[in-house]
Order: structure tokens, then sequence, then C-alpha cells
């Protein structure tokens, strides 16, 4: 694959990423009616797909670069920027799992909207992984540049 297609994926994975957590962001209510809890539920499935996008495409371009791998691995940044992403990948579990475990109430008939406090929490979290992803951009545009490496 061509560097220059494997560039346009990864900026597109991260675009949708933003996107698609943005969408939850502002889509994501306790009650929701069945239908519209299904496309978040949807809305919820395409942001993991972005982030799977983001990390493969991510991780091909770090073993096919003319940098080499030694570039990445070397620099502090690339550790935190691999961190962050973690984070927010493990952040993004816990609405996943009460968006699925409402969804499957809903399927089963029952109208139950989700407690306010897991909401609250479903709110918190999902603008915590809006940060923490405006903070892997920031990081991966310094390690770029060769910052960390006492390169700039």
């Amino acid at each position: 694959m061509s560097a220059a297609l494997l560039a346009y994926l990864h900026f597109l994975g991260v675009a949708a990423l933003f996107t698609t957590l943005a969408a939850e962001r502002l889509l994501f209510r306790v009650d929701l009616p069945i239908a519209e809890h299904r496309r978040l539920v949807f809305v919820d499935l395409a942001y993991g797909g972005a982030a799977t996008l983001v990390l493969v495409t991510g991780l091909a371009r770090v073993f096919t670069s003319p940098k080499g791998t030694a570039f990445y691995f070397h620099n502090p940044l690339f550790h935190g920027l691999g961190a962050v992403f973690l984070v927010a990948a493990l952040l993004s579990l816990y609405p996943t799992r009460r968006l699925i475990t409402r969804w499957r109430a809903l399927r089963a008939g029952d109208a139950a909207s989700l407690d306010a406090r897991v909401g609250g929490r479903v709110i918190v979290i999902f603008n915590l992984e809006l940060v923490l992803l405006l903070l892997a951009l920031a990081l991966a545009v310094l390690m770029a540049r060769g910052i960390g490496l006492g390169l700039t």
C-alpha cells in the first residue's frame, strides 16, 4: 500500500473518530426511544470501527515509514500517544456496555431509561474521551516533527 494512501486512510480514520464521538455525545440522552437508541448504538459501532482504522493504519505507518521504527519507538511522545489512545479506548468500554445493555432491554420490551447517574457518567466519559483524543492529536503532530527526540 502506498504511503500516501496509508496516510489518507489514517487521517480519514481520525476524522471519523472525532465525528462519531462528537455525534455520540450530542445524541446521547438517558431516555432515548428505541429507534434513536438503535441509531446511537450504530454510531458507537462506527466509533469502534474508526478507532480500529486509526490504530491499524497508525501502526502500519510506523512499520513502513522511511523514518524507521526507531524514530517512533525512541520518542517518549509516541509512548504518550499510545498511552492516551489506550486510556480513551478503555474509557469507551463503559458507554458501549451501557448502550448495548439498554438496547437489549429496549428490544425485550423494557422501556426504562438509563439511571441518571449512569447517564451522567456516560456524558463525562464522552467529554473526557474527546479531550484525550485532542491531546493524542497534539502529541501526534509534535512527534511527527521530531519533538521528543531533540530534532527540533
